[in-house]
């Protein structure tokens, strides 16, 4: 029985930006300092009734009250991103082995086996090509898609590692892309999947990638993993 876990998330943040005050806004000290100034300047002879004076204190109070939730719920909003990246980040490792399909146009070719490449077709297509590329971004192979590769949904197709002229190509990293237009002849470019054996995990500055056939990939990118390719 396979075992499967989808991710349909298609990216994560990890980190939290504290929200900036604008220049409008002041704090509980500046209101202080202004109320007790505000004192020190009235009119002897006029003072500030009573009512005016509890208003104010009662504003004070609110604000007071206000800043010390807003440091509780950022308090609270901080451990809950640490103690999610910790449960993640523990959990990952177990995944090491595994079968995943990740969105890239990327593909490691070993020089023997068949690369597997992946699109999804959000519509039926009335035509449509796979091109792939070298290193140097040469067009190497245009694979022209027919029948059922043309229908609405996933496909993937099997890539031997020969070029257009039956002749094998070198090892390495190769990119490639879906082509395909409906019935009306518009053009449009559908997402590329990658497939392979998770070989490491890295926690960069950047986020968490996963290492698939030699490719570090996003693990937001990860859209399947499984026990079986």
């Amino acid at each position: 029985m396979t075992e499967s876990i989808t991710n349909n998330i298609s990216g994560t943040n990890n980190s939290y930006s504290q929200p900036t005050k604008s220049g409008s806004e002041i704090g509980k000290d500046q209101f202080l300092k202004l109320l007790t100034y505000q004192l020190k300047s009235q009119n002897p002879l006029k003072p500030y009734d009573n009512q005016e004076f509890a208003t104010q204190l009662a504003q004070f109070s609110q604000l007071e009250t206000l800043t010390d939730i807003r440091s509780l719920i950022e308090g609270q909003v901080n451990s809950n991103l640490l103690l999610t990246k910790t449960i993640s980040n523990s959990a990952l490792p177990g995944l090491l082995g595994k079968h995943a399909k990740a969105i890239s146009n990327t593909a490691t070719y070993d020089g023997n086996s068949a690369v597997k490449l992946g699109y999804k077709l959000d519509i039926t297509a009335s035509s449509g090509e796979l091109q792939i590329k070298d290193s140097a971004g040469k067009v190497v192979r245009t694979i022209e898609l027919s029948g059922t590769d043309l229908e609405s949904g996933e496909h993937t197709i099997n890539w031997d590692g020969k070029d257009g002229n039956g002749n094998q190509l070198a090892a390495g990293q190769y990119t490639f892309s879906v082509s395909a237009k409906d019935k009306a002849g518009t053009s449009y470019n559908p997402d590329c999947f990658t497939y392979g054996v998770i070989e490491a995990v890295r926690f960069k500055s950047e986020g968490t990638m996963l290492v698939i056939n030699g490719l570090e990939i996003p693990l937001g990118n990860v859209t399947d993993i499984s026990t079986e390719s």
